[in-house]
């Protein structure tokens, strides 16, 4: 039996069992609404929270009206200028984002709920990892915090070229924070990424402005409450909901903003990119991925092929770094693929709130249409070959997409070019170093990449040429988010990463003798 024949079909497990759901009791019964300058407003129409385990609408949201959303960079216009949060002390600022990180660790189980219903992430990856990190974000916020400074350095100006010249010339280059924020944030971790981006920005001492994406509202709102109760001042964070068409467009382009901040996609970063371009506002974009998992033959199998599935349908490969591309060293191909292939049927698949799934619904029926259009279009023009692929249980809505492997891709094909931020793994071989650098460097993306391997100068080498920010070696996922992160290039954007991101450095040269010739 062939990689390209494996049955899996028949194996996938079901965790929709209706009775052992978790109900989430904390859902809002009321709207939920934008947070301006400390106060819950909200004057727009009404959405509806999808759950997209089920179909149903078990909350509401209110949009943003165009007032509100001037009021809210009003707000953080004047929180930062009158210093309340820029000009707090280090120590200051870092306790209440460590009062942040014990609050969500405290409400793990409800947030992890929440994020569940709202994205359809699986409830139990979002305790152990969502949770975790948005907590960890905090923390590791406030150590930056504290930590924040800036350097000193001797002027190198000869003493007889310029009076005050030589030692007595200081150079002192001082971080300071970039002001108002736009902060534009993605629907497949809303929680995580959203803690990861307000928790730096906060750090640095900006004050923001965020828009939750408007598939996602429920947990930034919620960690914006949090954040109030831990005592962050009015206005140095505000949330305006509402879809990035109007609302968000109009936060990029409003002139108080002193730099925006997106986590999206290829086509939206270049939209920002041009709004922004009017008032000559600095953008950082972390767009999309298409990252490759290298597998050498003299790799353990075993643990690749692990990896990779994970790194292929953790989150239901709704993930920016989602490992979505396995170039597997020939001799080994089958071997892996078909391995892939077979723990990936096993993975439950059911309601995201049920503590057993592992693939829950992907964020709303038309982005599974869109994933299962890239499935049927590569097996149909023959770009691909179905190598296996999980049965998703019968009672399911639309929203659920099987994880899928398909082998023998064909490089340069729509699939093997194209994000498709979903449960399909594209597999291709390759015979040598040259030929895997050739194809995981072959895309426009260059956020991510992994390499398994037991030479580890290979492993180097392989790191120094791969165009990307980011490598992980004989793992994928970086074991903390909130750590070292890469800087994305070509299509998956520019950014720097963690506090530095939300500080510009002032400089500041100084004569320490000022009175020099005058006596003293």
């Amino acid at each position: 039996m062939t990689a390209d024949t494996v049955d899996t079909s028949t194996d996938t497990a079901s965790a929709g069992a209706g009775a052992d759901r978790i109900e989430p009791a904390w859902i809002s019964s009321d709207p939920y609404r934008q947070l301006i300058d400390g106060a819950e407003r909200g004057d727009g129409p009404t959405r509806p929270v999808l759950d997209p385990s089920t179909g149903a609408e078990p909350a509401a949201w209110l949009e943003a009206t165009p007032a509100e959303v001037g009021a809210a960079v009003a707000a953080a216009r004047r929180s930062f200028d009158s210093g309340v949060w820029a000009r707090a002390s280090n120590p200051a600022r870092a306790e209440v984002l460590e009062a942040a990180a014990a609050r969500i660790r405290a409400d793990a189980d409800r947030l992890a709920a929440l994020e569940a219903l709202d994205t359809g992430k699986a409830v139990g990856g979002a305790l152990i990892f969502d949770v975790h990190e948005a907590a960890t974000a905090f923390a590791c916020a406030a150590g930056a915090a504290r930590d924040l400074h800036g350097d000193v350095r001797r002027g190198a100006f000869p003493p007889l070229l310029l009076p005050g010249g030589g030692p007595d010339l200081w150079n002192l280059r001082l971080p300071e924070p970039a002001g108002v924020v736009a902060e534009l944030l993605p629907w497949n971790g809303p929680l995580m990424t959203g803690s990861q981006r307000i928790a730096a920005a906060l750090a640095a001492g900006c004050s923001v402005v965020a828009k939750p994406p408007e598939e996602a509202v429920v947990t930034l709102v919620e960690l914006g409450r949090i954040l109030a109760e831990c005592g962050l001042p009015d206005g140095v964070l505000n949330i305006v909901l509402g879809p990035g068409e109007t609302v968000g467009e109009q936060l990029v382009a409003d002139p108080r903003v002193d730099l925006v901040s997106l986590t999206g996609s290829p086509e939206t970063g270049r939209r920002v990119m041009g709004l922004a371009a009017a008032n000559l506002t600095p953008v950082h974009l972390e767009l999309g991925g298409k990252a490759p998992v290298v597998v050498f033959a003299d790799a353990d199998l075993d643990q690749a092929a692990q990896w990779a599935m994970m790194a292929a349908f953790v989150n239901m490969g709704e993930v920016c770094v989602a490992g979505s591309r396995l170039l597997v060293q020939r001799p080994v191909y089958e071997q892996v693929t078909e391995a892939v292939a077979a723990m990936s049927a096993g993975l439950p698949i059911g309601d995201a709130l049920h503590p057993d799934t592992f693939i829950g619904p992907l964020v709303n029926p038309a982005h599974a249409d869109r994933v299962r259009g890239f499935i049927d279009g590569a097996v149909g023009d023959g770009t691909a070959s179905l190598v296996g692929a999980g049965r998703v249980p019968e009672g399911l809505p639309s929203s659920f997409v099987a994880p899928t492997v398909l082998g023998r891709v064909q490089r340069g094909s729509t699939l093997e070019q194209t994000e498709v931020f979903g449960p399909v793994l594209a597999a291709l071989a390759f015979d040598d170093d040259d030929e895997a650098l050739a194809i995981a460097n072959g895309t426009p993306y260059g956020l991510n990449a992994a390499v398994f391997t037991a030479d580890m100068g290979r492993a180097l080498r392989m790191a120094q040429e791969l165009d990307v920010g980011e490598v992980t070696v004989n793992h994928h996922f970086s074991a903390d988010m909130n750590g070292g992160r890469g800087e994305p290039r070509k299509a998956s954007g520019f950014a720097r990463t963690g506090v530095e991101a939300y500080t510009r450095v002032k400089s500041v040269a100084l004569v320490a003798r000022p009175s020099l010739g005058q006596g003293g």
